[in-house]
């Protein structure tokens, strides 16, 4: 099968989210502070690595994960928490269902990866239901201390 320049950029790109995600989900499992999130991102990160295996067998491409995007993730979930950081990584998995959309007639194997990102999507968002939120986010911390500074910094004046 002869694939166009644009099909192979979108499995290119799709492959590097893919690896990304691998990067991602195996930082946040490290990240997190209760199992049962640390484990649902191990399982994640094992499906990411198969939907990039997948895309690999139509590049014939060897790609290495992007280790920004993870590094951000992780320093945003330690500054944000749980709560707002997971709709966040929901969201993500979410919008790649219309990429994949643009190529399953002519890359049938893709649907079940589309699929497979809904219900990550729905993985991760259900992690906000397991009421477990021993995560300390930095940002009230920061944003109290910039406060107290503020005030010392008037009471001194």
């Amino acid at each position: 099968m002869e694939i166009t320049e644009e099909k192979m950029n979108i499995l290119i790109e799709s492959q590097q989210g893919e690896l990304d995600g691998v990067e991602t989900y195996l930082r946040m499992a490290e990240a997190v502070s209760n199992q049962t999130d640390a484990e649902t991102f191990k399982r994640l990160a094992a499906d990411e690595g198969r939907h990039a295996s997948v895309f690999k067998k139509y590049t014939n491409k060897v790609l290495s994960p992007n280790t920004k995007q993870a590094n951000m993730v992780v320093i945003l979930y330690r500054l944000l928490g749980k709560r707002i950081m997971y709709p966040l990584i929901a969201k993500g998995e979410y919008s790649a269902i219309a990429g994949y959309e643009k190529i399953i007639d002519e890359f049938p194997e893709v649907e079940s990866v589309k699929n497979d990102e809904k219900r990550h999507g729905d993985t991760v968002k259900s992690l906000l239901d397991n009421g477990e939120y021993n995560d300390k986010p930095l940002l009230p911390i920061i944003a109290a201390l910039i406060f107290v500074c503020i005030l010392i910094r008037k009471l001194m004046k």
